[in-house]
């Protein structure tokens, strides 16, 4: 069996790539034809969930695991039944990410020699997405700090202006109460 499968990104909206691959090909084959295709290099390990027609996971495919069965273990034609099945396969779990994926033909009695793109629009989303730091909030010490030195560097605003000058002869000395002692 060959299948089609069309490849498209929630995050590019026009981005496409049209796969042809064997059933008997494993879910790294398809793995590898992906990050071909999208001119991707080796990244964090990647999954792939097998999922209903409302794109609800049913079956994970991981590319590493202990417990499951892994993408170099299963075959493609294990999982895949009938054209319009679905599946996601998440590049970036951290973030989120992904691409999704649905056989839109099955081809019985015909074969090909290797997994292949056959067609693809779009450019392909950034492997990797830069995140910009948000600023950490200054601690208590930062803040002393900041106004110590605005402190010290701020003498020129503390020295008097002209018109803040007085003359000492201008003070009326009656109100106050001055003793020796």
């Amino acid at each position: 069996m060959l299948y089609t499968i069309i490849v498209v990104s929630p995050e590019v909206e026009d981005f496409v790539i049209e796969l042809q691959i064997e059933s008997d090909a494993t879910f790294a084959d398809l793995h590898d034809l992906i990050r071909k295709s999208c001119s991707w290099g080796k990244h964090k390990p990647s999954t792939f969930y097998v999922c209903d027609e409302r794109w609800r996971r049913e079956r994970a495919i991981p590319e590493k695991s202990f417990e499951d069965d892994t993408m170099d273990e299963v075959e493609l034609g294990d999982l895949l039944d009938d054209e319009g099945q679905r599946m996601q396969y998440i590049f970036d779990a951290e973030e989120g990410r992904g691409l999704l994926l649905e056989v839109s033909h099955i081809s019985y009695g015909k074969h090909i020699n290797a997994p292949l793109c056959l067609r693809q629009h779009g450019t392909a989303p950034l492997l990797t997405i830069e995140r910009k730091e948000e600023p950490q909030p200054k601690t208590n010490e930062q803040l002393l700090a900041e106004l110590n030195a605005a402190a010290l560097t701020d003498d020129d605003d503390m020295e008097p202006t002209d018109d803040e000058l007085f003359d000492i002869e201008e003070i009326d000395l009656e109100g106050f109460d001055f003793t020796e002692e």
